[in-house]
């Protein structure tokens, strides 16, 4: 039997190494809370620029299209910078691609956006975390991405094959690391 390694290889680390359920939960609080810090101190000079020159002017399209790109900026290049987010550094966490490299902007807005436009929910993204043996988000499965403990490095390397999942509704297929089975000892 042939063995498919055309998706190539990937690393995987020690289960210790991945940001379980709760350090994921604190980190999208804290990221929330600055961001959402940060929309009000940009609305702020906003309004008052608009209300010194002219009453007519609304702010509020300025005011989303510069929020949304300092989302972008503080959840993309932040995130995969070795600066990282607050909650990142609070939390002690990096974000790797499955090959255990730093992301691409690409790919980091890819996962970014699938929180805006799906396919996947808040809710089944957080219960898809808390049973995933890599503590890996839909986002990060479908992104090819690891939340891990800051300094994490890989123990070994295997190859990269898609996985497929049937349930609640969904078919469900990515590329996923598979481990090497351990070593079966024989007391025979």
């Amino acid at each position: 039997m042939t063995t498919d390694n055309s998706l190539g290889n990937g690393a995987y680390y020690e289960s210790d190494d991945y940001a379980g359920f709760m350090r994921r939960v604190g980190v999208l609080v804290i990221d929330t809370i600055v961001i959402l810090i940060a929309g009000v101190l940009l609305w702020i000079p906003l309004l008052t620029i608009s209300w010194n020159l002219s009453q007519t002017f609304d702010p509020s399209g300025l005011f989303f299209l510069l929020w949304a790109v300092l989302t972008w900026v503080y959840l993309v290049p932040l995130k995969s910078s070795r600066l990282r987010t607050i909650g990142y550094r609070l939390f002690d966490l990096m974000i790797v691609t499955t090959r255990g490299e730093r992301p691409s902007l690409f790919t980091m807005t890819f996962r970014m956006l699938m929180w805006l436009f799906g396919p996947f929910n808040f809710v089944l993204d957080l219960i898809w975390l808390g049973a995933d043996t890599e503590g890996q988000s839909l986002r990060d499965c479908y992104a090819g991405k690891y939340v891990l403990r800051n300094g994490a490095e890989p123990i070994g390397f295997a190859p990269v094959h898609l996985t497929r999942y049937n349930g609640a509704g969904l078919n469900l297929a990515y590329p996923r690391v598979v481990r090497p089975k351990p070593d079966s000892v024989d007391d025979g």
